[in-house]
Formats: structure tokens, C-alpha cells, sequence
């Protein structure tokens, strides 16, 4: 069976026939003389029976909490936030890109959406501040892939449904991956901004914060910092539920 089923794939990739439709017509071929389960029958019980898992109606609710999120303008506030916390490192609001998708990929489960989401508020920076333009778009999409990795992800309910695998455990699979790729994403603007300082662009105002020895007090910008917090307590309301 082995020997079969490598000489035709190696005759459908002559054919030039794409991968994964070579994958499939294999697939088929070999399950005509060796399967005594007909593939059409399992092929439809298996979707069906996953399909219809009610673990799967946390998708759309997952795509509604993030339209909502955007649709109030939960975003722009959310960056404007963390970039008064991380801006002030080289790199400027390119550091604030990377965190915004590890955050906002909480709540939207979809790097995509992540993506597309942190790109179009942060876009109108690049000529405002003199950013690197390849560099700058580079932390949106690296950091937009955050948006499968740290949970909730649609991607790992619609993978546990399909596997049967336990999705509590993949999210906490998931979020110290995903925590590591964040620091070392800032870490590369970082030495990146230090090896070329006009990468970085002009350097942002950092938090506007008084610490004395008696009290820590916020200026009025500080005030900003807490329209981070909703995105951040969802995604842990979202987890702890699980």
C-alpha cells in the first residue's frame, strides 16, 4: 500500500496538480481498494457530528463581543492607552502595536481581525512620526498573528471541536507562547531602533506621571491608562470562565 501510495502522488504532482488537492485525490484513490468504510460516508458523519457541537457557538459570540469592541471605539482608546505605557522605549508606537494585538487578539480570537483592527488606528502614524515604514508595518503583521495564539482563539475552539481535545487546556497552551513571542517581537523593534535610531521615528511623549516620596499622582493624560483595562478584563473573564 505504501509503494502505491507514493507513486500516485508522485503522478498527480507531475500532473501539476496543487498539493492539497493532490492530498485528496489520494485520498480517494486509495480508499477505493484498500478502506471497507466508503470515505463519502465517514467524511459526512464526521462533519456532521462536529458541525453540531455547541462548543462551536462560542465563534460567533467571540466575533460579536470584538465588532462591538470596535464598533464603540474601544480600540482607539485601548491604544491610546498602551501607548502611553510603552511608547516612550525606542521603537515609539511600534511597541504599542505589538502589545495592542497581544491585547485586542483576546478579544477578538482572530489574527485578521486583530490585524486589521490595531493596523487601522495605528496606519496614520507612520508619516506623523517618521517611522520605518516596512519595520512599522512588520509589528502589525508579526503582532496580528497573537490574535490565534493568545486565548481565547477562535482557531483552538474550532480545533478542540474538531479533535475532541480539551479547550481549557488549549488556551493555557497557548498563552505563554504567546506572552514570549510578544516580548520578543518588542525586543526586535527594540534592537532594531537601537541599531538604527531613524527607524524609530520621533520619540513619544512618555506617561505623564508624578511619583514623590508621598503619593503617586496621575496627570490628566494618565487618565487614559485605565481605557485599557475593559479589553484586558474581558479576556480575563473570558478565561477564568472556561
Amino acid at each position: 500500500m505504501t509503494l502505491v501510495a507514493v507513486l500516485v502522488l508522485l503522478l498527480i504532482l507531475v500532473l501539476a496538480v496543487p498539493v492539497a488537492a493532490g492530498l485528496g485525490w489520494l485520498g480517494l484513490v486509495l480508499n477505493q481498494f484498500y478502506s471497507p468504510i466508503s470515505l463519502i460516508v465517514t467524511t459526512g458523519e464526521v462533519t456532521w457530528s462536529t458541525t453540531t457541537s455547541f462548543i462551536l457557538v462560542a465563534v460567533p459570540f467571540y466575533v460579536l463581543m470584538g465588532e462591538i469592541m470596535l464598533r464603540t471605539g474601544m480600540a482607539e482608546r485601548m491604544y491610546a492607552a498602551i501607548a502611553q505605557w510603552v511608547s516612550w522605549l525606542p521603537g515609539g508606537l511600534m511597541h504599542s502595536n505589538v502589545v495592542a494585538c497581544a491585547v485586542w487578539g483576546a478579544p477578538s480570537g482572530s489574527s485578521v481581525a486583530t490585524a486589521v483592527t490595531v493596523g487601522t488606528v495605528a496606519m496614520g502614524e507612520i508619516k506623523k512620526h517618521n517611522y520605518n515604514e516596512p519595520l512599522f508595518l512588520g509589528t502589525i503583521a508579526a503582532g496580528g498573528t497573537l490574535g490565534i495564539l493568545i486565548p481565547p482563539s477562535i482557531n483552538m475552539v474550532v480545533y478542540g471541536a474538531m479533535t475532541d481535545t480539551s479547550i481549557p487546556k488549549l488556551y493555557l497552551a497557548g498563552f505563554i507562547p504567546g506572552f514570549v513571542l510578544s516580548i520578543l517581537f518588542m525586543a526586535t523593534v527594540l534592537a532594531a531602533c537601537l541599531w538604527r535610531p531613524a527607524w524609530g521615528g520621533t520619540l513619544t511623549r512618555a506617561p505623564s506621571m508624578i511619583l514623590s516620596s508621598a503619593c503617586w499622582t496621575p496627570s490628566p493624560d494618565t487618565s487614559r491608562v485605565m481605557d485599557g483595562l475593559p479589553p484586558l478584563l474581558r479576556a480575563i473573564l473570558s478565561i477564568s470562565s472556561m
